[in-house]
This record gives C-alpha cells, structure tokens and sequence, in this order.
C-alpha cells in the first residue's frame, strides 16, 4: 500500500523541480543577463545543476516504488486468480478453457503488471506536469494560457477516440492468443499421435493460418495505435507556433518579456514531451485494461460450494452405486455424451467398463466422482447405508487413478501422501505399494521412500508410474476405487497379481475398473459395454461373451476367435 503512494508522490516531487525551472531561466533572460551580474547568474546554474541532480534521486526512487508496487499487486492478484481457478466447478472451468484460463494467470497478469508499473512511473506524472505547466504559464499570460487549454482538450479527444478504436481490436488479439496457446497445448500433448497417422503438415498449416491471423489483427492495431504519436506532434507543435506568433505581438506591445516567453515555450515543450509519453503508453494501458477484463471475468465466476447438501437416498442393504437413466451433455456440446444408462453394484463388487474410444468411459467417470452433475436420470453413491451428505463428502469416498499418470517432482513418500490430511504410517504405505505390486522396485531403489522423482516421474517407467499412482489412491482407504484405464502399461501378469491384491485385502472397497482388455475385466461382477455413449451391454464376462457382439469383436480381436476365456 505505502508503495503506491509513495511512487506517485515522489513522481510529483520530480514534477515539481522541473516546473522551476522554466521559471528560474526567464528570471536569468530578464534579469542577469541584461544588469550582467555573472556572479548571480553562476549561482542560478548551480541551482540548476543541484535541481538536476536532486530530480534524478527522486525519479530512481519514484522508479523503485512503482515497481515494487507493481510486482506487489501482480503477484497477489496471480495467487488470487489461481485460488479463484482451483474453486471453480468443472463445468466453469471448459467453459472458460483451460488454455485461456494459463493464459489469463500468466500473460494477463504480466501484462496488467506492466500496466500498473507504467501508469505509477509515466501516466501520473503527465497531468501533473501538463496542469503544473498550465498553471504556471497562466501566472505568465492568461491570454496565452487559453490556447494550452485548447490544445490539451484537443489531445485528450484524441486519445479517447483512439483507444475506443484500439480497444475492440486488441480485446480480439487476447482471444486469438487463447487459440494459439490452445493450438500448441493439444498438438504438444498430442504429438505422438499427430505423427503416427501422419498430420504433421495439416497441423503445420492450421497453425500458420491462426498465426496469420493474429498477425493481421496486431498489424491493424498497430496502426491505429501509431497514428496517436503524429497526432500529438501535428497539435502541439500547431500551439506552438500559435503561441509564439501572439506572444510576439505580446511583446511588442510590452505585455511579455523575451525570458516570458521562453518560459510559455519550455512549459509548451515540457508538455509535448509528456504528452508524447502519454499517447506511447495509451497502446500499453490499454491492452492492460483488456487483461483486467478478462481476469475479472474469472473473478466474476460462481464459486463450487462444496459443502452445499445434496439430497439424501436411502440405500438398499450392501448397495454401493445406483445410475438410474444417466444421461449427460457437456456444456455447449450438441450431442449427449452419455445416454440413459442404468446399473446397480453392491459393496465390495467390481464393475468393469469397456468400449470404444469415445464411447464415454472417461465422462463416466467424471460423473461417478461428481466433476459433473447428470443431465437427467439418478447417479447416487452409498456408503455405511446412506448417500453422501455433501459434495465434498462424496469426493472424498471417491478415489480415482486416471488414465495419465501424474507424479510431480519431489520424492516418492511425498508422491505417494499427496492430498492425504491424516497422519500416516510408513507401514501403511508398504501395505499400499505392495497392493499395487511397486513395493519391490521401491525397495531396489538407493533412497527408498526418499528416492527423488524428477518432473512428471521422468525417471520412472510407465508402469512403475502408474503403480506408484495406484499406490497413492489406495492410501487414501476410500470406499470407492476408479482405475480408468491405470493398468494400460502393466504386462497382464503385473495386471492380474494387483487386481487380486485388491480384491483380497480392500474387502469392503467398492472398484470401477475401465479398460480395453477383456482379459482384465473377465473376473468383474459385472461389465459394462459402452458404444457411442449408449449402453449396449451389461453382465459378466462370459454371459457377454454370449450375447454381446461389439464385446465379442472387441475380445477376439485381442485374442483370436478360437478363444474365449
């Protein structure tokens, strides 16, 4: 806070100093020099030198504050604005994007950063000068002091209408960016992909074309915003000559001194010069108010109350799921992603699901965990013989291992005690890494539970990644389990030793398996076959074997037609 202040103020002590001086070299052309008194006149260039010497100790100081203020508010605001995010429903957040949502917390931040910094540094100093200026020619010649007025208002129509035309182009250039960094977010994400069926060059030319694009709007804005600059110079250097022509005939007629007027000249230079800081810093200011439009549209975002009441069900004796008619759309989707989809498992059971790629497995799940709310029917989880009183109550029944496994640098306790609150035991996490078959290439490990883990666990293989995440989700001892797809990387007998750890020693725990191998749903209670969002089987492993062709042409296109267990 004293930052803020303290820049603006030592801004106007700068100000201060130069508004003398025009003042003190008219007294030395009216005065000094014409009596010849060189001792006088040496003293008053020292005042100068002094006053010189004195603004730049002040301007740095000026400088430190604003910046310090600057950085100050911009890193508050980052925290905030993340805070903001993380409470945020899912539904808000693809709304927003999440690649608008990176570019708001990091580009938007900056640039209003830059914005405050100048606007403490320059933009306060400008009206300061530019009034002063007005005011002290006035003490000279009201008669002149008008056309300053004039050409001040003149300016100030400039800028405004400028900046009404800059203001829509550059609110487009933000958008554009949100693509760009859309665009290089999935192709980096995908790029395994995007070269295995050969899209490299389409992905190429669709960059470009947006790139193009945004080169198109900055070069639009670019001239908008340049013509602000000749603008000036076209009306200040008009006053000038203005107030020179008449302060001539004012000095014939004995009304101005030769050291007046060129004080009304420094004065009128002193505010070109600010003014050209003015309409240079317009550009800036502006895309800063583009930025903090768009980081108050987050702000502005409902908040997910996570302790709101759900609606009570009663359970049914050992029931643990119930979707009755599930339907989902996500937001501004035009077609359903999931459709009417029943089931109903008990407690300690185990529902497998399987299907195509986007047959809505993963919707599924996101739905099960609560991220989103079903567009019609009943989706209802039960422990102990009651449904969950809150949201946050029922996510904490849910554990889920999601399909990419996500480990930050660190070590593998602090991987594996993520997010748990509670205290817990290195004999509780032995319990969990051997449930997920990764006690073994922990213990070979020189540093055990201490072993360092880089980034994203570069230095861990695929499966041992998703073994330590399966590990993590185990030690938080919810009642409800979800693997979607986090055995992908494990060999089959990796695959089968931890599916029955699980089923033998988390007896109580109630486990959604999604794979696209029905040798590890074959031993499920019950599996769901999904196509295109639409439940198109459901039952055991053999019964689907039977009946269920999409389940048939899946199994055999694994394991050849001959077999069937």
């Amino acid at each position: 806070m004293k930052e803020t202040l303290l820049g603006p103020f030592f801004k106007l002590l700068e100000a201060s100093f130069e508004l003398m001086v025009p003042l003190i070299i008219a007294h030395m052309v009216d005065v000094l020099i014409p009596k010849g008194e060189t001792g006088g006149l040496f003293g008053l260039i020292a005042l100068l030198v002094f006053l010189a010497l004195l603004g730049v100790v002040v301007a740095i100081t000026a400088q430190y504050y604003s910046s310090k203020a600057a950085v100050g508010f911009a890193r508050k605001l980052t925290q905030d604005l993340y805070e903001k995010i993380l409470s945020l429903s899912k539904t808000s957040r693809d709304e927003l994007t999440t690649s608008s949502l990176v570019t708001r917390l990091t580009s938007d931040t900056y640039q209003i950063q830059m914005g405050i910094n100048q606007f403490l540094r320059l933009f306060l100093r400008a009206p300061i000068i530019v009034f002063g200026s007005i005011i002290m020619a006035y003490t000279i010649s009201s008669r002149l002091t008008v056309w300053f007025l004039m050409m001040v208002g003149v300016l100030v129509f400039i800028v405004a209408f400028m900046s009404r035309i800059v203001n829509p182009l550059y609110a487009s250039i933000r958008k554009l960016t949100d693509r760009i960094v859309n665009g290089t977010r999935q192709q980096f994400e995908g790029m395994r992909v995007i070269r295995a069926f050969g899209q490299t060059k389409r992905e190429i030319r669709e960059f470009r074309q947006v790139n193009e694009l945004y080169k198109m709007w900055q070069i639009r804005a670019g001239i908008f915003s340049s013509l602000i600059s000749p603008l000036t110079f076209l009306v200040v250097n008009g006053t000038l000559m203005i107030v020179i022509w008449n302060g001539y005939g004012e000095l014939q007629l004995g009304n101005l001194s030769q050291g007046m007027l060129v004080a009304l000249v420094n004065y009128l230079l002193q505010i070109l010069t600010e003014l050209l800081k003015l309409a240079l810093l317009v550009t800036n200011l502006n895309q800063s108010f583009i930025s903090a439009r768009r980081i108050q549209q987050v702000f502005e975002e409902k908040e997910e109350d996570i302790e709101a009441a759900l609606p009570q069900t009663s359970a049914l004796p050992n029931q643990a799921l119930l979707l009755q008619e599930v339907s989902f759309t996500y937001p501004n989707a035009a077609l359903p992603s999931l459709i009417t989809i029943s089931l109903d498992l008990q407690k300690g059971q185990t529902l497998g699901i399987i299907g195509g790629t986007g047959s809505g497995k993963s919707t599924l799940v996101q739905l099960l965990s609560h991220l989103y709310k079903p567009s019609q029917g009943t989706l209802t989880v039960f422990y102990k013989g009651r449904s969950p009183k809150t949201l946050k109550e029922w996510r904490s029944w849910v554990s889920i291992v999601p399909q990419k496994a996500q480990l930050f640098r660190g070590s593998i306790r602090s991987n594996l005690l993520l997010g748990i609150e509670r205290t817990v035991t290195d004999e509780e996490i032995w319990q969990a890494l051997r449930i997920a078959q990764a006690a073994d290439f922990v213990k070979e490990k020189a540093g055990g539970l201490e072993e360092p883990v880089a980034s994203f666990g570069r230095n861990f293989s695929g499966g041992q990644r998703q073994r330590l995440t399966i590990a993590r989700a185990l030690l938080r001892q919810s009642p409800f389990l979800i693997l979607d797809d986090a055995t992908s990387a494990l060999d089959y007998l990796t695959e089968s030793k931890l599916l029955k750890a699980i089923k033998s020693e988390l007896l109580d725990t109630t486990l959604i398996l999604i794979s696209q191998r029905t040798k590890s749903l074959k031993n499920a209670d019950t599996i769901l076959v999904l196509d295109q969002g639409i439940q198109v089987g459901l039952g055991r492993h053999m019964d689907l074997l039977e009946n269920n062709s999409l389940y048939q042409e899946i199994h055999y296109s694994q394991h050849g037609s001959e077999e069937k267990v």
